[in-house]
């Protein structure tokens, strides 16, 4: 740390997430709360039409207040882009030596994020969860979930990156300067940008982990079995051609 900035950023993308943001942020800021470094937490509303943001910015004020939490960064995008594009504009605002993103949901608990940081002190520039090492400690997926997931391994595999077992996991922190240097080439803002973000990160010459963390299937999500898997599919080869010249 240096000149009093934070040593992690926490970016949480959201999209109509108001039955649960409320539960997910006081973890987070309770977990950050007890560790000995600074930190910062930036939300990303992806357009949400229900009441994200007003519990958002709630929370935020009442935190302040009572001098319980230090208040966050709220982004806005105008309309719903994607996940992918809320995570860089998230990635681009944030000022901590790591950044890392999470799942509004917290499929993967935020106590994870010391098995993360450990990490960088190790040299590396890019460590991510995984559902899918032997350490991996994962609640049972639907079935059409475990079909999606195996299937886009394999293609992951075969047209962009070797050597991940999980791309998928929300659950990734970078080095500020990959972070950024990852959002500003990235071109995919649908549910293939983890692949994106790991691929640009391989072909720049970052160093990646991948770490066995703990996941929940929580419901709610938005992805879509089959319109989904082909939108991301299709992006895997744009992925190619988008950083050929990498």
């Amino acid at each position: 740390m240096s000149n009093g900035a934070p040593y992690l950023s926490v970016i949480i993308p959201a999209y109509n997430e108001q039955s649960r943001i409320a539960d997910s942020l006081y973890e987070i800021k309770d977990y950050l709360s007890k560790q000995s470094y600074r930190s910062e937490i930036i939300v990303v509303d992806d357009g949400s039409s229900d009441l994200t943001t007003e519990i958002v910015k709630f929370i935020d004020i009442y935190g302040k207040e009572v001098n319980e939490h230090d208040e966050g960064v709220l982004m806005e995008n105008i309309k719903n882009v994607g996940k992918g594009y809320s995570i860089a504009r998230g990635m681009m605002r944030a000022s901590g030596d790591i950044v890392l993103f999470t799942d509004a949901d917290l499929s993967t608990p935020i106590s994870e994020t010391n098995k993360l940081l450990e990490w960088f002190d190790q040299g590396y520039d890019v460590v991510i969860g995984s559902r899918n090492m032997e350490n991996s400690v994962v609640e049972e997926k639907p079935w059409y979930r475990g079909i999606m997931s195996g299937v886009f391994n394999i293609a992951v595999n075969m047209v962009s990156i070797r050597g991940i077992r999980d791309t998928q996991c929300g659950f990734k922190a970078y080095r500020r300067e990959a972070a950024h240097h990852v959002a500003l080439l990235q071109r995919i803002y649908g549910f293939a940008f983890d692949v994106e973000h790991l691929y640009i990160a391989k072909k720049s010459g970052y160093k990646i982990k991948e770490i066995g963390v703990e996941w929940q299937h929580k419901d709610g999500s938005t992805l879509s079995p089959v319109n989904s898997s082909l939108s991301m599919l299709r992006d895997l080869i744009f992925i190619r051609w988008f950083h050929r010249k990498l």
